[in-house]
C-alpha cells in the first residue's frame, strides 16, 4: 500500500472512528450477552424483581441528590451560587451522555450547561467541574485502600486455604494496594509536578497531554478559593464518602436476592474497579470492559480457581451486566430528560469540547 492510499485510509477511519467503536461495542456486547446465557440472565432479572428495581431506583436517586448537593456546594466555595436544579440536572445529562459515548463528553456538557443557566464564566465553570473530579478520585482511592485493609484483616483464616495460581488471596490483596498506592502517587505527581508529568505524557498523547494540562490549571484556580471556604470543603469531603459508597453498594440488591453471599466490602470495591475502568474511553459507558473488571476481580476471591472454572465465571459476570443494564435504562431516563430540559445535542457537545 502506497502512502497515498495509506492516508486515504487513516482520514476514512478517523472519519468513521465514532462508528466503528459503536458496532465493535455492539459485537462485544452480543458475543457478553451469549457468554452468559440470555435466557439465565433474563431469569436473573426477574429473580431480582419490582422490589429490586424500586430499591435500586430509591437508592441510585439519593446518590445522585448527594451527589448534585455536593457539586452546588462546590461552586459555593467558588464564591459562585448555583441553582439546585441546575447542578441535579447537569449532572443527569453528563452521566447520560458518558454512558452513549466513548469520548467522555459529559463533563464539558455539565461545564457549558452550568455556565449558560447561572451566567458564570467558562472559566469558573471548568474549574468547578475540575475540582469535582479530582476530590472524587481521592475519595475512590481512600475508600479502595480501606476495603483492601478489611479485607486483608479478614482474610487470615482462608489465606492458606485458597490459593489461586500457587498464591494467596492476601498477596493478590497487598498488590492491589501496591497498585492502588501507585496510582494515587502518580496523581499526586501530576497536581504537584505537572511540567515535569505532562511532558512525558505529550510524548505518548499530545491531546491527553493538553486536555490534562487544562484540568489541573482549572482545579489549582478553583482551589485557592477554597482556603477561605474551608468549611464547605470539609462538608464535600464528607458527602463524597456515603454517594461513593451507597453508588458502588447499590449491586448489593442485585447481588443478595440471587443467593450469592459474597462480602458487602469486596463488591464496593469491585464496583470502584469498573468505575476506574470507565475512565479510559475505550467503548460507550465503559461497555463491555467494566463488567469484566469487576467479575473477574470477584472471581479471584470465590471462583473455584478463578478464570479456570468458566461456568462460575459467567455467573458472576451477568450480575455486573445487570447492574449495567439498570444503571443505563435509569440514566436514559433522568439523563435523557436533563439533554431535553436544555436542548442539548451531541453535535453541540463535540463542539463545546473543541
Amino acid at each position: 500500500m502506497n502512502e497515498e492510499s495509506r492516508s486515504k485510509v487513516l482520514i476514512w477511519l478517523k472519519r468513521r472512528k465514532r462508528l466503528l467503536i459503536g458496532i465493535a461495542t455492539i459485537l462485544l456486547l452480543i458475543v457478553m450477552v451469549y457468554f452468559v446465557d440470555f435466557p439465565s440472565l433474563v431469569d436473573k432479572i426477574l429473580t431480582v424483581g419490582i422490589l429490586g428495581l424500586i430499591l435500586f431506583i430509591i437508592s441510585y436517586t439519593v446518590a445522585f441528590i448527594l451527589r448534585a448537593y455536593k457539586l452546588k456546594l462546590i461552586f459555593k466555595g467558588l464564591d459562585k451560587e448555583i441553582a439546585y436544579s441546575t447542578s441535579y440536572f447537569s449532572i443527569g445529562a453528563a452521566f447520560v451522555i458518558n454512558d452513549l459515548t466513548p469520548a467522555k463528553l459529559g463533563d464539558f456538557a455539565k461545564i457549558f450547561i452550568i455556565k449558560d443557566k447561572e451566567n458564570i464564566r467558562l472559566s469558573e465553570s471548568a474549574a468547578g467541574i475540575a475540582i469535582e473530579r479530582v476530590l472524587d478520585l481521592i475519595l475512590l482511592f481512600f475508600i479502595s485502600c480501606f476495603a483492601l485493609l478489611y479485607l486483608y484483616l479478614s482474610s487470615y483464616g482462608v489465606a492458606s486455604e485458597r490459593l489461586i495460581l500457587g498464591q494467596t488471596i492476601q498477596f493478590y490483596i497487598v498488590i492491589g494496594a501496591i497498585f492502588i498506592v501507585g496510582i494515587l502517587i502518580l496523581f499526586l505527581l501530576l497536581l504537584y509536578k505537572t511540567d515535569t508529568i505532562l511532558k512525558v505524557i505529550k510524548k505518548l498523547s499530545p491531546k491527553l497531554a493538553h486536555y490534562l494540562g487544562r484540568f489541573i490549571i482549572n482545579f489549582k484556580e478553583g482551589m485557592k478559593n477554597f482556603k477561605y471556604h474551608k468549611k464547605e470543603l470539609i462538608y464535600i469531603i464528607l458527602l463524597g464518602f456515603p454517594t461513593w459508597i451507597i453508588d458502588a453498594a447499590i449491586i448489593a440488591i442485585i447481588v443478595y436476592p440471587l443467593g450469592y453471599d459474597f462480602n458487602i466490602f469486596l463488591l464496593i470495591l469491585a464496583k470502584i474497579l469498573t468505575f476506574f475502568s470507565k475512565t479510559f474511553p475505550i467503548t460507550p459507558g465503559g461497555w463491555g470492559i467494566s463488567e469484566n473488571v469487576g467479575a473477574l476481580f470477584i472471581s479471584f476471591f470465590y471462583a473455584p480457581s478463578s478464570i479456570l472454572f468458566p461456568e462460575y465465571y459467567t455467573q458472576i459476570l451477568s450480575i455486573f451486566i445487570i447492574d449495567h443494564l439498570f444503571r443505563s435504562a435509569y440514566l436514559l431516563i433522568f439523563g435523557g430528560y436533563s439533554i431535553l430540559h436544555y436542548n442539548l445535542s451531541l453535535k453541540e457537545i463535540q463542539q463545546m469540547k473543541k
